[in-house]
């Protein structure tokens, strides 16, 4: 056998036949019977058999695209012949230069080594220099390698369930000739899916590549009726560049995690996709590999633990772990399905019907009471973005409303399932370290003094949840209007509204609702039902957002837009006309100094000819930063020619059409 090629390793330091094979437990799990001879059945299968060791052989001698190329021709041959399965993604991911010790030490680098921060943020793989090239050849082999090992262990007529409603569907032809272990398969499918799970959702057709032209297996001649199809734009919403956009996205929402401590504050749910509709999809394309590598990691960690490899399994534990918090991290963030996707509802039987709420006062929270302000939070509440006492979940609430909440200790908090969880990354622990961080960076003022936020820090936070009691009901003059506390009570608004700890969890996409954040709401409508905005577009402007007036005829393209109400356009059009003094007799400017982030991204995805013929290069030319210091939000009164004909600016004013009519920075986040 000493000629005989590492079958089976997807790292370099671990001995053939198979990943488990070591000195203290050869033949763990892994098929010793692969190199025997065998009597061949037909021409066939010596054609197979010598096609087999033919790329055995190219191994051996580094020759890893020949090897791929022969085990590809075997596959070909024989279907049901696991080994040719195995071995080409051996060639391939030695062809890549992937092997056991690159995904773990990309792990190390990105977890907290002996109480120091990790060397690197994000996920691993990817960081800002990284490239569309570099990132596919990472996930090309191995997403070729997770649909070969798959191919070992799908069974013709039986579906494999995978815990968390996840399921691997049979396809019929498998390479199930039993020459390759189902353990062997199983921990080199495991570490593979890793990578495909955090990179799988950068690959929008599916044919196992990042980047290039997106839908050359959908539309191979990519001809403009083709692209033009469902099929097509379905996958490629943004054309033949969708991956590498959806790359650079990717890079943003990720440059910021951290595995080993993650928080939603690094998480920003714009990044995904400008229509928030998306964002499930996106989750499914990550947590469906990833739930299958922690079951597949899962299933084969016992045995090497039994048979010594205990350094082995605690290195798989590690990188077994990071995976289950992540996948439950990613949970919360599922958009619009009436679920408790955070755990924080106040109705644990799971009946609870969606919060209806309005943030009447604009500081990114649900107010309680708009009453007790001038009573029980008399003191505590100072003006700015520390002055949110008044909010349900904020730490200063909880200490002044202890009877309103939930504490860690009662039944309805210890019976429910995610109580169970005591890891770094557990609900608990997310809740009350975002409490804490808020109780900390509260402002020394009136009555709260060092002492008081030492003790919402140390007592207050780390005793009550930030869950109201299923007794408690809405005010009257609340933003919470209606239904259950924590079911989808989340704006997609990059904000914590609730201070459990998770932020853009969920979102409210019930008719009248201001599910973005952008409706032009005051205090006084409390207690009313504000209307939805109606607008059409009118013929000869029809450019999908409203226009201020339809008696001056619309702009030809790049500049269609340009006198939309809230348009990013009619804002940079009014900064280059007349500057910050124009734009505030229009718009409400953002809370805080300086421009908004959302806004400044929007900018970098308006098209390149509507940025060359007004003369702006990027975010930081003086205009887009003067544009974007104001809200999209229309103050000016409703234009006397206008396609907004009636209603609040901003409640339920999107279409769907794909297109952000209202200017806000998202697509069909409402319904007309």
């Amino acid at each position: 056998m000493r000629g005989l090629p590492r079958i089976g390793a997807l790292r370099r330091a671990v001995s053939w036949p198979g990943l488990l094979t070591a000195a203290s437990g050869l033949c763990l799990l892994a098929a010793c019977n692969v190199f025997s001879p065998i009597a061949a059945d037909s021409e066939k299968d010596l054609t197979y058999r010598g096609l087999i060791l033919k790329g055995n052989q190219a191994i051996n001698n580094e020759e890893y695209a020949a090897a791929e190329e022969d085990f590809s021709r075997a596959m070909a041959l024989n279907p049901r012949g696991s080994e040719a399965y195995l071995f080409h993604s051996k060639a391939l991911v030695s062809l890549y230069k992937i092997d056991y010790n690159t995904l773990n030490n990309e792990f190390n680098a990105h977890r907290s080594q002996n109480g120091e921060p990790p060397k690197k943020k994000g996920i691993p793989f990817i960081d800002s220099a990284t490239t569309v090239q570099g990132i596919d050849s990472i996930y090309f082999p191995v997403a070729q390698s997770v649909e070969n090992l798959e191919h070992i262990l799908r069974h013709q007529r039986d579906t494999v369930l995978i815990p968390g409603g996840w399921k691997l569907l049979p396809d019929g032809d498998t390479a199930s000739d039993g020459k390759i272990s189902e353990g062997v398969a199983r921990l080199d499918l495991g570490l593979l899916q890793t990578i495909k799970g955090m990179l799988g959702p950068l690959d929008l057709d599916g044919d196992n590549h990042v980047g290039g032209v997106c839908g050359r297996n959908i539309c191979p001649d990519t001809s403009a009726s083709c692209m033009a199809t469902d099929a097509y734009k379905s996958k490629c919403k943004e054309g033949t560049a969708s991956e590498v956009k959806g790359f650079e996205s990717f890079k943003q929402l990720t440059r910021s995690i951290d595995i080993n401590d993650l928080n939603s504050k690094d998480v920003r749910a714009r990044q995904v996709s400008s229509n928030p509709n998306d964002i499930n999809g996106f989750l499914d394309k990550m947590q469906g590999p990833i739930a299958a590598s922690s079951f597949n990691l899962d299933s084969v960690t016992g045995s090497m633990n039994t048979h010594k490899e205990n350094q082995l399994s605690g290195q798989l534990t590690e990188i077994v772990t990071n995976i289950s918090d992540l996948t439950n991290f990613l949970s919360y963030m599922r958009f619009n399905d009436h679920l408790d996707n955070d755990f924080d509802d106040q109705d644990s039987s799971g009946g609870g019907t969606p919060m209806v709420w309005h943030d009447y006062d604009k500081d990114g929270g649900i107010r309680y009471n708009y009453d007790e302000e001038t009573t029980v939070l008399a003191g505590y509440v100072a003006p700015g973005p520390n002055g949110e006492g008044h909010n349900i979940g904020h730490p200063l609430h909880r200490y002044l409303h202890p009877e309103l909440y939930v504490q860690f200790t009662d039944s309805s908090w210890t019976k429910r399932k995610v109580a169970k969880d005591t890891s770094k990354n557990a609900r608990k622990a997310t809740m009350i370290k975002h409490c804490q961080d808020v109780a900390n960076a509260l402002e020394i003022k009136g009555k709260v003094d060092d002492v008081l936020k030492v003790h919402l820090a140390t007592v207050t936070c780390t005793t009550f949840s930030s869950i109201l009691k299923s007794t408690v009901r809405p005010p009257a003059r609340s933003d919470w209007i209606s239904g259950t506390a924590g079911i989808d009570e989340e704006m997609i608004d990059d904000r914590d509204n609730d201070y459990d700890g998770i932020k853009d969890e969920d979102a409210r996409n019930t008719r009248g609702m201001d599910d973005d954040d952008d409706a032009l709401l005051t205090v006084d409508m409390i207690g009313t039902n504000p209307p939805p905005m109606v607008w059409s577009d009118f013929p000869g402007h029809v450019n999908q957002c409203p226009d201020i007036d339809v008696g001056i005829p619309m702009l030809d393209p790049p500049f269609q837009r340009q006198f939309c109400i809230g348009a990013l356009e009619h804002r940079i059009y009014l900064a280059q006309h007349g500057g910050v003094d124009s734009l505030k007799v229009y718009y409400s400017r953002f809370l805080g100094e300086g421009p908004s982030r959302n806004c400044l991204e929007d900018f970098d995805k308006l098209p390149q000819a509507y940025k060359d013929k007004v003369g702006l290069k990027s975010s930081q030319d003086a205009a887009v930063q003067d544009a974007c210091q104001f809200k999209h939000i229309w103050i000016h009164g409703m234009p006397p020619r206008s396609e907004w004909t009636a209603g609040v600016f901003g409640i339920d004013e999107e279409i769907l059409d794909g297109v952000d009519n209202d200017g806000d920075g998202w697509i069909d986040e409402d319904v007309k």
